[in-house]
């Protein structure tokens, strides 16, 4: 294998300074920022509560009404449910109180309005351009099902009025008609009213579960508003031209409400299970650096006849470039499975209008989702096409500075595959941590040596653990998190804290798991070809030097988690006996080989080493070998790590004779909604294969 080569593809990764996003909570939850929900919001809460035998919901629950904040942690509800179960779809009260904490990068949890006393229930989510959007992530840990959306907007204390409701919205729709999904809808739709109670034609673009056209779009004219001296809205959209009541995807009354600032309405049926939410149109043609940075998301949504339902809190980290490069992470959540951290690439380019895509791919993403982005790109929302009926909230993060030695609150990410904000850190993982003051000057551990404790008068600690440092600089750091993490931690959480000559900065918070996995990229920002490379010669794999049928390659990677044997943090990894990752030792570890172009994922392939690279610190190495079949020669083909916890899937490898790259990095040649699609449903099937043999 050759080192020198690879050595020097990695240093670039880890010194790279690009857009860096981070995560939030602690050993004591983080409860800094608690004022930033204060006062008088309206919250619209859909989730499912059972499903049948395909994990399409069966049981839904809506809520609705006043929840007001005390800006200390605590909430009371005023409003009312409906659950097409227990309370066979008749309205009852929901009166309730709860609490609520808020980190230092506005990511927390609120207690869940149903179920008030579970902590296994917690709403985990964000509040930012004055919205709080969430979802109960963690809820399999009391064996519940719930996929849900939660999303607060604040109300103004002199309430908006038909003649003042002037601000144009486009809006997102979800719809469990009758609380199941025969009948799911999602659309997209321009609502813009005139401030004389008229909203002019609309015209929704949409999918419905009962119809057998892919896409849809119906118009309506005549569409009304009038609102009550509380600021309560009530819409009316007539019946779309020449449809029929069981298949338009929006008509009747709606209840509407617009945010205290003027920029995102939220609505519902009062008596149904949907969720309208919608941000302001773009005042003028947006160039594509309107979504740079990153945004907070969430999202509820049903692949009918496919993997069912499902939920996620996360983040999204745009690049704002002119190739829409983005990475995805998502905790998502589904029914009977554990939760587990979903890491993707993604390609998110914007028209001027602030939607995406082209009528040749179905103005989607990358995977799928159709995006209608607010002004100043403070916010978008997104639906789901192609058979997932999705509906995504996104709000943009505030943009964080500090005095003296500062260590951004959104500015920590994987070293390797610079996943964003909300994605868990493991044990052995490098990381980039990105500030102000960081360090006096820029000192780099020279390869084949131990990383420090302490470099250039800096040091950094994990819940008061030293950690192991490669880089420092002004305005970034990379080190290792401690093996030692977990122990005697029994919370999953952890704190992070620099130093720089004497002078502490304030402390970051993350999330714990037991691995996160993330592959260095040739480009050395987490997407396009891996930095891997022929196991028999050594040399980089490229677009001329593909990788062939059968090959043996070697991955290099972080966040492979523990590992025996054991070696202090920082150390190199040795050679005799190899230190292998604790993960795979338990067969937890997989690896995949997905040919979007091909139509085919879950090509699994044969691992025989993953743990630490010998004679370097601070990296890991899968050996693996290449499938033989499932995989055509001139392709790109995406590499899937794949854990108990963790399904990453951003890089990719040349296969084949006379392979190259068919597009930039961030859009090679998936099909819109298939990686989505596949990985999700491997997922899902890997861990119910599991479980059933273990149960048998």
């Amino acid at each position: 294998m050759n080192l020198r080569k690879i050595k020097s593809v990695l240093m670039a990764t880890a010194v790279l300074v690009v857009a860096g996003v981070a995560v939030a909570s602690a050993q004591i939850q983080d409860n800094s920022q608690n004022a930033l929900l204060k006062g008088s919001y309206r919250f619209r809460h859909v989730a499912v509560q059972n499903v049948d035998s395909f994990y399409n919901p069966t049981e839904i629950t809506a809520s609705y009404g006043t929840i007001t904040f005390d800006g200390a942690g605590k909430y009371t509800i005023g409003g009312t449910t409906l659950d097409n179960i227990a309370t066979t779809g008749l309205p009852q009260a929901l009166n309730v109180s709860g609490s609520y904490a808020i980190g230092s990068n506005g990511s927390g949890y609120l207690t869940n309005p149903i179920y008030p006393t579970d902590n296994q229930a917690f709403i985990y989510g964000a509040v930012s351009q004055s919205v709080f959007a969430g979802s109960s992530t963690e809820s399999f840990g009391n064996g519940n099902i719930f996929n849900d959306i939660f999303v607060a907007i604040p109300v103004s204390a002199t309430p908006a009025t038909t003649a003042s409701f002037t601000t144009s919205y486009q809006a997102g729709l979800l719809d469990f008609t009758a609380a199941g999904s025969a009948a799911i809808k999602n659309a997209l739709f321009a609502l813009t009213p005139d401030g004389k109670g008229a909203l002019g034609g609309i015209t929704l673009n949409g999918q419905a579960s009962n119809q057998s056209a892919t896409t849809l779009t119906q118009s309506t004219t005549g569409a009304t508003y009038s609102f009550a001296a509380d600021g309560t809205a009530t819409m009316t959209f007539p019946l779309p031209t020449n449809v029929t009541l069981a298949n338009a995807l929006l008509t009747g009354n709606r209840t509407m409400y617009q945010s205290a600032d003027g920029n995102f309405v939220l609505g519902w049926n009062a008596t149904g299970y949907d969720i309208i939410f919608g941000v302001k149109t773009l005042a003028a043609p947006a160039p594509t650096t309107t979504t740079q940075g990153l945004y907070f998301t969430t999202a509820l949504e049903d692949l009918v006849n496919f993997s069912g339902t499902d939920s996620f809190y996360g983040s999204i980290s745009n690049s704002g470039n002119a190739k829409g490069d983005a990475i995805v992470h998502e905790r998502l959540n589904f029914p009977q499975e554990l939760s587990f951290d979903f890491g993707i690439d993604d390609t998110l380019v914007i028209n001027a209008n602030g939607t995406t895509g082209t009528a040749s791919n179905g103005f989607t993403d990358l995977n799928g989702y159709e995006y209608a982005f607010g002004a100043a790109g403070q916010a978008f929302v997104s639906i789901g096409t192609r058979g997932n009926f999705a509906l995504q909230v996104g709000l943009h993060a505030a943009t964080f500075t500090g005095p003296g030695v500062f260590l951004n609150p959104i500015g920590v990410v994987n070293a390797a595959s610079w996943q964003p904000v909300t994605a868990s850190i493991s044990p052995g993982e490098l990381i980039v941590l990105f500030g102000t003051g960081l360090a006096s000057s820029t000192v780099i551990t020279q390869g084949g040596q131990v990383f420090p404790t302490k470099l250039g008068g800096v040091s950094v600690t994990i819940n008061n653990l030293p950690c192991p440092i490669y880089y420092v600089s002004g305005t970034q750091l990379a080190v290792g998190v401690p093996y030692g993490i977990f122990t005697g931690n029994q919370t999953g959480l952890a704190n992070i804290q620099v130093t720089n000559n004497g002078v502490v900065s304030n402390i970051v918070q993350m999330y714990l798991t037991d691995a996160a996995p993330g592959a260095f990229s040739q480009g050395a920002n987490g997407i396009g070809y891996a930095a891997a490379t022929h196991a028999a010669t050594g040399q980089i794999i490229t677009s001329a030097n593909p990788v062939q049928p059968g090959e043996f390659i070697s991955l290099y990677l972080t966040g492979l988690g523990t590992v025996t044997p054991t070696v202090s943090d920082g150390a190199l990894g040795p050679s005799s006996p190899l230190s292998w990752s604790d993960v795979y030792q338990a067969g937890n570890l997989s690896v995949y080989f997905n040919d979007y172009t091909n139509g085919t994922a879950g090509n699994q392939g044969n691992v025989t080493f993953a743990g630490l690279t010998p004679t370097l610190a601070g990296l890991y190495q899968i050996n693996v070998q290449v499938p033989t079949t499932g995989l055509v020669a001139g392709d790109n083909v995406y590499v899937e790590f794949f854990t108990d916890a963790a399904d990453v899937n951003q890089i990719q490898i040349p296969f084949g004779a006379g392979a190259s790259l068919k597009a930039q990095p961030g859009a090679l040649a998936k099909t819109p909604g298939s990686d989505f699609t596949n990985a999700r449903a491997k997922r899902i099937m890997t861990n119910r294969a599991k479980r059933s043999a273990t149960a048998n």
